[in-house]
């Protein structure tokens, strides 16, 4: 099958899968597949833990990750269960804002950009569908039409509990395009994609004094004043910040800790309320994964700070440390040489372990054990047995340095 036709064919698929429908039919949906109202938090999660968990020596293996990022299974262990999986649960830990902290090119932008990806694949399955009030710009979550004052009724018939309100354009279109009929609001699936600004954003910081919070949170389409008479009229507000944008799936915050202080609070609002301020509305509800990667000096310098200590105590930081086996660096040599122009030149054998070895004795710190030196530590890091050492020894000399070099 060459390439045209492949395209045609993902069309196609894709065609199959769009759905419209009325409000009282999505719930139809909702009672046969409840996950479908699935957070965002939790639909990370499930995509990552659908792809299959193996476990190898007593470490979980992620096949989500599998052939994009070597020597990181410990921290990928403790990210996933540590910090997707109680925020998947509804647990506090979703209230934190996901800082990656790590050297430079040491895979932080990789995994968020493998993440990002496969939440775009993954909302082309019936496992990761995902259903939005039509014509919403926000593509906000049909539940947010169910009154406050009925919450609880929905949870005792439908389990699924509803977190946020509804944005101040559908209360305007509600009244107004469906008289108030909240059961004939139109309702489509949608689908994930970067490229288009849906359910997935990315923002990086500039000049702090040239760039404008509207980046992040949308602005006031001053053409529509005219036409709608005021400010506070939602209709005249663009609903495009990535803010709003990412809602119901992940924002990327590019190096967070360069950023003015003025969008890091709307960060706040947004993962500790589930809702940040923009314009002249109320609040506006969003659900989304908030996902921040910094590099280690900028990270030393920002808790030095004694004025970020409130932002920090809502940061929950995730060390992503250089690869220490010599195995695994060597897959990653081979995996951008396999990526490149220079995938068909001969390499004589064992160079790519000659250099990774020379790569992971760099990183290594002295050992502190007079019986051990720098080449035995790194061949215990590879898991190699080595003699003199047993299984104990080697367990306890990992635990002791494994986010160290």
């Amino acid at each position: 099958m060459d390439i045209l036709k492949k395209i045609e064919k993902f069309r196609e698929d894709e065609q199959k899968l769009k759905w419209e429908g009325t409000f009282a039919e999505y719930l139809e949906i909702l009672k046969e597949t409840p996950l479908v109202a699935q957070s965002a938090h939790s639909r990370v999660y499930n995509m990552i833990r659908d792809a299959g968990i193996e476990e190898v020596n007593g470490t979980k293996k992620y096949n989500f990750f599998s052939g994009q990022l070597f020597g990181l299974e410990d921290s990928l262990e403790r990210l996933i269960e540590e910090y997707f999986h109680p925020a998947a649960k509804r647990l506090d830990v979703r209230k934190r804002i996901l800082l990656l902290m790590g050297p430079v090119s040491g895979g932080k932008s990789t995994l968020v950009s493998l993440l990002k990806r496969g939440l775009e694949n993954y909302s082309l399955k019936d496992s990761g569908a995902i259903y939005a009030i039509k014509g919403c710009p926000m593509h906000e979550d049909p539940l947010h039409l169910i009154p406050q004052y009925l919450r609880d009724d929905f949870f005792e018939e439908y389990g699924i509990r509803i977190e946020g309100n509804l944005s101040p354009l559908n209360v305007m279109r509600l009244e107004q395009e469906y008289g108030n009929r909240i059961e004939d609001v139109m309702v489509e699936r949608i689908f994930l994609s970067e490229d288009k600004r849906v359910g997935i954003g990315t923002f990086s910081p500039s000049d702090p004094k040239s760039q404008d919070i509207a980046d992040l949170t949308g602005s006031i389409d001053f053409s529509t004043i005219a036409e709608y008479g005021s400010e506070s009229d939602p209709r005249a507000y663009r609903f495009d910040g990535e803010l709003n944008k990412a809602n119901r799936g992940m924002m990327e915050f590019q190096e967070m800790l360069k950023c003015d202080e003025k969008f890091l609070w709307h960060l706040l609002s947004l993962t500790q309320e589930g809702n940040f301020k923009a314009g002249r509305f109320a609040l506006i509800s969003a659900d989304e994964l908030i996902v921040a990667h910094t590099n280690e000096t900028e990270y030393k310098a920002f808790i030095s700070n004694k004025k970020n200590e409130a932002l920090h105590s809502r940061i929950i930081v995730m060390p992503i440390p250089y690869n220490l086996k010599v195995t695994e660096e060597e897959k990653i040599y081979e995996k951008m040489i396999r990526e490149s122009d220079v995938s068909d030149v001969h390499i004589a054998p064992h160079t790519l372990r000659v250099a990774a070895i020379f790569s992971i004795m760099t990183r290594l710190k002295d050992p502190k054990k007079g019986d051990i030196d720098l080449v035995k530590k790194m061949r215990l890091y590879d898991g190699e047995n080595v003699e003199g050492f047993n299984s104990a020894d080697i367990n306890e000399l990992k635990k002791n340095i494994k986010m160290k070099a």
